[in-house]
């Protein structure tokens, strides 16, 4: 008993700094939108939403996810005394991360013309493209020094830099803006941002990986993981799989099938919905984070009762924040819309309601992705994904055409049902098959 405590004690102290520094990243975030949105005005902003969600789900196709699987493998490595195989496994994750970036980048300059003419529907597109994907070769090694940080218990930090780093670049955005440089000013501040946000990240994680003896850990031979590479490919690119199905659940999917059937303007309606209730998904994502080390700790010690334990823990915690948020935003979506976007922005108010029971839906399910990674059983996961991604897209297809943005929001909820059923199908298929392999043990 003493030792759940003590697990649920940690992770939620670890969830907690990081809600507590996501919740200042995402205010920042919240009050860059609503600035950009009400400068640029409906049409601007939409192009920029457009130029964003293109290059985003470019980097979406090609990311390999390379955060979970370096936690899993770096941590497991560390968990047992393997030093050396540690510094190959963060070489190798960086390795892979940098050359998906580059690969997204170059797919970005190459089609850019194509997207702007056919898909964003505007000339203006083309070098707005091309300034942006600059940001996928800052970004990219981003999400594995932050999974180092992670294995590493270094929360508190990974909380102090998003932070700062939304905060700089609310900054560089509103004077941009202030000085009257438009959407280029915007996507210069971005990049800009991401460079710092880049700098003090390696920092993070240089000091971290000295202070565990594992300097020049550059310099390791990623030989010395070869007799995982199998495994380590396996779960690779399972998880990449999942990355880009996954893009069906952010808005990038259906912002681009909003733009090419109904405009910037109906973009930007559905975009500043969702960035609205993307406060509900801001306060799951530090606790997804938190937990996922801890699981994949328990899953190594075979305790089947304590990860059970734990998942409930954090579910029961998760919806004493959520359920209030979203019945404020179910009651209120009008007003909230007026108030912070402007009256020019009220059609996304009934946006607003049906996304805010998607996202609900969503939440409840949250645990079974980290679950099911693990377990060790990323293959499942993407079934999962895969069919419910595909019901997405027949989704909006069929809704978009004839209901624009009200349309896209209604797919996103037979999104939600579909993943949440299936999630805790394969969650149970996982239990069972995790009963039988520790019976054998």
């Amino acid at each position: 008993m003493e030792k759940s405590q003590n697990i649920t004690r940690s992770l939620f102290l670890n969830a907690s700094w990081l809600f507590g520094g996501k919740t200042s990243a995402s205010i920042f975030s919240a009050i860059q939108t609503i600035i950009i949105a009400r400068m640029l005005g409906i049409s601007d902003y939409g192009l920029l939403v457009l130029i964003i969600a293109y290059v985003d789900i470019l980097n979406a196709l090609f990311d390999f996810k390379v955060w979970e699987t370096a936690t899993k493998y770096i941590g497991t490595f560390w968990l047992k005394g393997e030093k050396e195989r540690t510094s190959s496994m963060i070489k190798l994750s960086y390795f892979v991360d940098i050359a998906s970036g580059s690969l997204a980048f170059l797919i970005a300059i190459i089609t850019a013309k194509i997207a702007s003419k056919y898909l964003i529907h505007s000339p203006d597109a083309y070098d707005l493209i091309c300034i942006y994907a600059f940001s996928l070769l800052i970004d990219t090694a981003n999400l594995t020094s932050d999974a180092i940080l992670r294995v590493f218990d270094r929360f508190k930090l990974i909380a102090f830099i998003v932070s700062l780093n939304n905060l700089i670049r609310l900054a560089l955005v509103s004077i941009v803006l202030y000085l009257g440089m438009g959407i280029q000013g915007v996507l210069f501040s971005f990049i800009a941002a991401s460079f710092l946000g880049f700098a003090v990240r390696f920092w993070a994680v240089t000091k971290t990986l000295n202070e565990n003896g594992l300097q020049r850990w550059w310099k390791s031979n990623m030989g010395l993981v070869k007799d995982q590479w199998k495994s380590i490919a396996w779960f690779l690119s399972n998880t990449g799989l999942a990355g880009t199905f996954n893009m069906a659940s952010d808005n990038f999917l259906g912002v681009l099938v909003l733009g090419y059937f109904s405009g910037k303007e109906a973009a930007a309606y559905y975009k500043v919905a969702r960035s609205i209730v993307k406060i509900m998904t801001r306060i799951m994502d530090p606790l997804y984070e938190a937990i996922y080390p801890e699981l994949v700790r328990i899953s190594g010690l075979n305790d089947l009762k304590e990860f059970k334990k734990l998942l409930k823990s954090s579910t029961i915690t998760l919806m004493k924040f959520i359920v209030p948020i979203a019945i404020l935003l179910l009651i209120f979506s009008g007003p909230i819309i007026n108030i912070v976007y402007g009256e020019e922005y009220h059609p996304s108010s009934d946006v607003l309601r049906v996304l805010t029971l998607a996202i609900f839906i969503t939440l409840l399910t949250f645990w079974i992705n980290p679950a099911l990674l693990a377990f060790g059983r990323p293959g499942l996961r993407n079934l999962m994904v895969f069919t419910s991604t595909t019901i997405y897209l027949v989704m909006l297809f069929l809704f978009v055409p004839n209901y624009s943005y009200l349309g896209a929001a209604f797919a996103l909820l037979g999104y939600a049902v579909t993943n949440a059923l299936l999630a805790v199908i394969c969650f149970q298929v996982s239990i069972r098959r995790e009963k039988v392999r520790l019976l054998k043990v």
